[in-house]
């Protein structure tokens, strides 16, 4: 029998339903699985945005924007590009702090087929000029304070952002005055090159990280998918579960759109789903809790010391924060003891994302009771066309609990860096694999009794479902005659007058029969744990 999470996941992809997968073969005979209603182009993704044309798309400072508005103004930028003699396949760079016209140019770029290259704002000017001149960008889009110092290059034609007017260059406004609302007719293919982010550079400069249409879009379907699955585990156990992703969700744009947390995560997951975008160009908790309150934020995603930084702001408990959901994270691991504080002090869930630009930020996320339960994991990989395995330095799969490097494959992976073959065939198998530099191990916490999977994690929530428990860790022991049995060691409250048989009972209106823990022992101390902070689980 399946567990809840694989029975609502084979749901989702059956024939006929939204996230249907197929198999396909690219040109290097690496197969692969694809969503069969995928568009075909981030131009085609677009159009997502006019199924909700007048709902709030883009809040900014004291601007307001409609779904609608968003979408011509970036069709406008798209048409502006062309007249300015920007073809399909021709990079295009932005470099600028979050503001409305950053998503114009995004959405205008590969609207007509053209290559996003977004720079890192943070950079310095000689940085800021590698990365044009390495992804030979024929425009710049950037605010005034990025486009000092770039007078070494002449050839490309630079418009600056109408929040940093400067006299000297091509105002944004002024670029897209005048121009069709509505994109032009360009035939793109989920093949063509969409995007080039650059990586951090920690080892020399950075690399390009070139991205085809489909692998972007792929990311947006697959967090749907997951987030909708997620949604109704979690309503099984929980019927007041906050969805994790919806229409009605209010998202606190807090970070860089230069990074796929950015831009992925924050702006085009929102035109899937109609999310309202509260957009900051700068971090400032303290503005951040403002914006919470007053426009009703239901998400943030970030880094962790973002959600840190509220949990400890002086003046936190000033304002309404009840709206908040989610309290999502990405680009380093949360302390376990900080997503517990979360957790009780917000009403919102703690979330926590792993993924790299080059596989597009697919990889693994972790929500709800499993992530709050296990707050050293990175969650569940992301259904259903990520894989996830363990290698070694010779690409050899590990055993499952061995440390080794992360290997990630799926339609998100990148085609390659741009401009440097070397690089990516050091990282890039000839099935499509990604080997991500990054240690960890894959743990499947399933105990399977009698042929039964069993998820250690759905137990141990409803488990924690009960105010007598402190702590639960669930799992296997071998039997003979059912191959494993269900165990479970609890850490009671102190004051805990609770039975097995009580809790037991408890359990039978939260879990099928097969799934209650046969062998329950009640501990008056904290359970071990190993160094990581997991529970010390028998192997």
């Amino acid at each position: 029998m399946k567990d809840l999470y694989q029975e609502i996941l084979d749901q989702h992809t059956a024939p006929g339903q939204m996230f249907e997968t197929k198999e396909v073969t690219n040109e290097s005979g690496v197969t692969f699985k694809e969503y069969i209603n995928l568009p075909d182009s981030l131009r085609g993704y677009l159009d997502f945005a006019l199924t909700h044309a007048d709902k709030e798309c883009l809040i900014y400072e004291d601007e307001r924007y409609t779904y609608k508005e968003v979408f011509e103004k970036s069709a406008q930028t798209g048409n502006a590009l062309i007249e300015a003699g920007i073809k399909k396949g021709d990079r295009v760079a932005i470099c600028m702090q979050n503001n409305p016209e950053f998503v114009y140019s995004y959405f205008g770029i590969v609207g007509i087929g053209a290559v996003c290259v977004p720079l890192n704002s943070w950079w310095v000017p000689s940085e800021v000029i590698y990365g044009i001149e390495h992804s030979d960008a024929k425009l710049l889009i950037a605010d005034s304070k990025r486009l000092q110092g770039l007078e070494s290059l002449p050839n490309v034609k630079k418009i600056v952002t109408s929040y940093t007017p400067d006299s000297s260059f091509t105002s944004f406004d002024d670029f897209i005055s005048g121009h069709d609302k509505t994109f032009p007719v360009v035939e793109i293919g989920r093949n063509d090159h969409a995007t080039i982010y650059y990586t951090s550079g920690s080892t020399g400069k950075p690399k390009g990280v070139l991205s085809s249409q489909k692998a972007v879009l792929a990311t947006m379907f697959s967090w749907a998918c997951f987030s909708s699955v997620m949604n109704q585990v979690e309503a099984k156990s929980n019927p007041k579960a906050a969805a994790i992703v919806s229409p009605e969700s209010v998202i606190l744009h807090c970070v860089p759109l230069f990074h796929v947390t950015g831009s992925h995560a924050g702006l085009l997951m929102s035109v899937l789903v109609g999310r309202k975008i509260v957009m900051m160009k700068k971090w400032d908790a303290g503005l951040a809790l403002q914006l919470i309150e007053q426009e009703k934020v239901t998400d943030i995603t970030g880094v962790p010391t973002q959600t840190w930084e509220l949990l400890n702001h002086p003046e936190r408990l000033n304002y309404n924060l009840s709206s908040l959901k989610t309290l999502g994270a990405g680009g380093a691991p949360r302390p376990a003891e900080h997503v517990k504080q979360l957790d009780e002090e917000f009403e919102a869930r703690p979330g926590i994302g792993y993924g790299l630009s080059e596989t597009n930020a697919l990889g693994a996320l972790g929500s709800g009771d499993e992530y709050v339960n296990h707050p050293n994991s990175t969650g569940r990989v992301v259904p259903p066309l990520t894989e996830i395995k363990i290698i070694d330095q010779d690409w050899n799969e590990l055993p499952e609990g061995e440390v080794g490097e992360v290997a990630i494959k799926s339609l998100g992976n990148m085609i390659g860096y741009w401009k440097d073959p070397e690089a990516t065939k050091e990282c890039m198998s000839d099935d499509g694999w990604f080997r991500s530099g990054d240690l960890g191990k894959l743990v499947k916490d399933i105990v399977i009794r009698g042929g039964e999977n069993i998820a250690c994690p759905e137990v141990e929530g409803a488990i924690y479902e009960h105010k007598d428990i402190l702590e639960a860790c669930v799992f296997g022991i071998p039997d003979e005659r059912l191959g494993e049995i269900l165990c479970a060691a609890i850490y009671l409250r102190e004051e805990s007058k609770l039975s097995i048989d009580e809790l037991q009972s408890f359990l039978s209106t939260k879990l099928a029969a097969f799934k209650i823990p046969v062998n329950i022992k009640f501990y008056k101390d904290n359970l071990p744990r190993v160094g990581s902070g997991k529970f010390d689980k028998p192997n």
